[in-house]
């Protein structure tokens, strides 16, 4: 669509940024963002093991020797802006971060970790004003990533990479005390260092690194605008070069300032229950239910056809060669090869050696993903609607379909089964009982007087 300049949706969006505060905020959103922190923070021990985290981390300590923000899972401290690209990248690091499936951003690990390392640097900031620049920064890239809708994915971009940026300098202004002026000019910075490409599902480390480095750059942006460097003031509305414009063929500018501040994205955040990409999760679902429901196993099964979006085609539905583990965690055939084999999709699933098992790529071969123009013109919010046909050996023929993910808001994980996935995932980094002491933490981060003991209980 055209903009109209007198709408001044960036504007509108960094004053929005600029002046929430923890009183502005319904108390059930105050809640889910406390679950999306306590997920964040899961994600982010456990990835803080993994081999791409710790390349990153030892790279950064050739030069960062010396800070005052903590490298979650580590006995380390950096700057600011280096422990929030190492953070994002540890949250980010398998597939396992909460998601907005609309925007199709993963939120905390571009928008936690800057916040968390803002405040340490400031060294003394409340629980309160922690979580009330967290919302703001949730908002605003759920936000950006609505107008530009699936068409973005499909362009190539990296969601999570570009407006990531956006949440991040909203999280780390609001923290800093930017005004209204100062935040416009933090999402003009924010806006023109954002980036991320697709092709890097495809057998490479560096997709991990775009969640860091998105929110490393807002932390640069908020950083810059607060001493005055100048961004470009219409971000969104600009018809050459300008963020909608540029990143997606399909734009709705409205969607950036709807409702805000009445209806919170926030609340639409969900959690995954596998360690993969969301577009996948619908399928699982589907094949899950046809293993208990049906007793269907790997052996009988002749062929797989999912039928899907062309947004989810393009995404996951690419043929499976085993080059990495991120190959495997961004591939729907491996994907339902390993559901239906193992009856999960979670860590021990995507090790390099279950990656190239030879039943499981010889079965991934039988699956096929096809694009229904049906579903695509349901639009952006059933991208990830499925309708499954599993050929078995015998000439019968299984379905399923599904319009929403377990873990979704449609279809939400219970508190319990969120906890249990946080203990999975911290107890690879932390004792038992440190983990319990961290959920409290985690729970009752609204009445810490200073949120830096949150980043202690990392370490």
């Amino acid at each position: 669509m055209t903009a109209n300049r007198s709408d001044h949706y960036t504007k509108k969006l960094a004053s929005f940024a600029a002046s929430l505060r923890f009183e502005d905020i319904p108390g059930s959103v105050i809640e889910h963002a406390k679950v999306c922190l306590l997920d964040t923070v899961g994600c982010g021990l456990f990835g803080s093991t993994l081999p791409w985290s710790r390349i990153l981390v030892d790279s950064l300590m050739e030069f960062e020797r010396d800070g005052m923000c903590t490298v979650w899972g580590r006995p380390l401290k950096m700057s600011p802006a280096a422990a929030t690209l190492a953070n994002g990248t540890m949250v980010h690091a398998f597939e396992l971060d909460d998601l907005h499936k609309r925007s199709i951003v993963h939120p905390g690990s571009v928008v936690a970790t800057p916040a968390l390392a803002i405040a340490q640097y400031l060294s003394a900031v409340s629980g309160k004003r922690f979580l009330a620049a967290m919302i703001a920064g949730y908002e605003v890239a759920a936000r950006v990533g609505m107008s530009v809708g699936a068409a973005h994915l499909v362009q190539g971009w990296h969601p999570t990479g570009t407006h990531g940026t956006l949440g991040a300098a909203a999280a780390a202004g609001s923290l800093l005390g930017l005004d209204e002026n100062q935040m416009q000019h933090a999402l003009g910075i924010a806006g023109s260092q954002s980036a991320g490409l697709m092709a890097s599902q495809f057998s490479s480390m560096v997709k991990r690194f775009h969640a860091g480095r998105a929110a490393q750059s807002g932390v640069y942006a908020a950083l810059l605008a607060r001493r005055g460097f100048t961004g470009i003031t219409e971000l969104f509305e600009s018809e050459y070069g300008g963020y909608c414009t540029t990143f997606s063929p399909r734009h709705d500018l409205e969607k950036l300032t709807a409702g805000l501040g009445e209806k919170w994205e926030t609340a639409e955040v969900g959690f995954k229950p596998y360690s993969t990409n969301g577009s996948c999760h619908t399928t699982i679902d589907a094949l899950l239910s046809l293993r208990a429901k049906c007793g269907l196993t790997a052996e009988q099964v002749e062929a797989i056809t999912v039928f899907t979006s062309t947004a989810t085609k393009e995404h996951v539905g690419w043929h499976y060669e085993p080059d990495s583990v991120t190959t495997a965690q961004m591939n729907l055939s491996y994907i339902a090869a390993v559901t239906l084999t193992d009856g999960d999709a979670f860590v021990d699933q995507f090790t390099e050696e279950r990656i190239r098992d030879p039943k499981l790529v010889a079965l991934a071969e039988r699956v096929r993903v096809i694009a229904d123009p049906e579903n695509d013109a349901k639009g952006d919010a059933h991208r990830h609607s499925i309708r499954i046909e599993v050929k078995l050996r015998d000439g019968r023929i299984l379905t399923d379909s599904r319009q929403s993910a377990k873990g979704s808001s449609a279809y939400p994980l219970t508190r319990e089964e969120i906890e249990t996935k946080f203990a999975r995932l911290s107890a690879k980094v932390l004792p038992d009982k440190r983990v319990r002491e961290l959920r409290q933490i985690v729970y009752g981060v609204d009445a810490l007087g200073n949120v830096g003991d949150l980043a202690k209980a990392l370490v």
